[in-house]
């Protein structure tokens, strides 16, 4: 009887391998904890505890935001009759703006970190990464720092507030803002001016103590300067006496201060009156046109521009130019 040799073991080597229980990495055991824990009660209890809390906590910041408008808007409208110069009803103005910004910015932040706790985060660790990134921001942003420090003595010093008439430069306004770290001023034209507070180095406030109207007006030098300037004294009297410069006026009575100059075409006279900030415009207007109402009624003329030419011919003596021309 012959005998067959036995099986190679290679044969058993390349049979293909029992699968097993793993797939890319995963277990089914992974899966199956994974599908337990969702179809588990404890997990949606603790879900729905936790957007519960998120919940509360979004709610509570938009409560207390509310609250703070709501007091802004009952501080702001106990000034609202005030008058725009008035200082009281400026620094309500300004400080409650800066205060709603502050309040905002406390309240979410506080929030997104009650968040984070809610979620599992630690804050902690978080907490120490930002103040290492604010050291260095703020290396990197000094010009920022110097806007936000220069916008807090403005504030704190009361030399600029919430409609104040303002000169910058060339450029005249109103302030409609003023933050901490920029002041908007809106132009007579319309333009709003965005300024960094720490770019307003010297500035003009025209809305401190008290304004002066000048009225500087023009005599021909063939007018009775004396006549004139008793014209004025009585226009300056008859606007002092009426009932809109009584209200507006801080001085007893405007001033007729002469003749000032000796110009090409006019001798100068000037008129100048002491009257609240931000009512120098209107009483301006007001004395220049009785002025100009009150000279034509006494026929004192307004000069215009006006030059004498001399006229000098040859026969006159005057030199050769032509000819002291030639000879150099």
């Amino acid at each position: 009887m012959q005998i067959l040799p036995a099986a190679p073991d290679t044969l058993e080597a390349d049979a293909p391998a029992a699968p097993d229980d793993t797939t890319a990495g995963i277990t089914v055991s992974d899966l199956e904890a994974a599908r337990d824990v969702v179809v588990s009660s404890d997990f949606w209890l603790g879900l729905g505890q936790t957007l519960i809390q998120f919940g509360v906590v979004v709610g509570l910041a938009l409560l207390a935001i509310w609250l703070v408008k709501r007091i802004k808007k009952r501080w702001v409208a106990s000034v609202e009759d005030d008058p725009a110069t008035d200082k009281r009803r400026q620094r309500v103005l300004t400080t409650a703006d800066i205060l709603g910004s502050l309040a905002r910015y406390v309240i979410w932040t506080i929030a997104a970190f009650t968040v984070l706790e809610v979620v599992g985060i630690p804050v902690g660790p978080l907490l120490a990464g930002a103040g290492i990134a604010g050291l260095a921001i703020g290396f990197g942003a000094q010009t920022l720092v110097r806007d936000v420090i220069s916008g807090f003595f403005l504030l704190f010093d009361d030399t600029l507030g919430s409609g104040d008439l303002i000169r910058i430069g060339d450029e005249v306004g109103t302030v409609e803002y003023v933050g901490l770290r920029l002041i908007k001023v809106r132009k007579f034209d319309g333009e709003l001016l965005m300024i960094p507070a720490g770019e307003l180095r010297t500035f003009g406030n025209k809305s401190i103590g008290y304004a002066r109207v000048v009225v500087n007006v023009g005599l021909s030098y063939e007018q009775d300067a004396t006549q004139a300037l008793r014209v004025l004294e009585d226009v300056a009297a008859e606007w002092a006496e009426s009932e809109g410069a009584q209200a507006i006026m801080v001085e007893d009575a405007p001033q007729v201060q002469g003749l000032l100059e000796l110009g090409d075409s006019a001798v100068t006279a000037r008129v100048i009156v002491q009257v609240k900030p931000g009512e120098q415009f209107a009483a301006d207007r007001e004395i220049r046109s009785l002025i100009k109402t009150r000279f034509d009624e006494r026929g004192i003329e307004i000069p215009f521009p006006r030059r004498t030419v001399y006229v000098k011919s040859l026969d006159d003596g005057a030199p050769d130019l032509e000819a002291a021309a030639g000879a150099s």
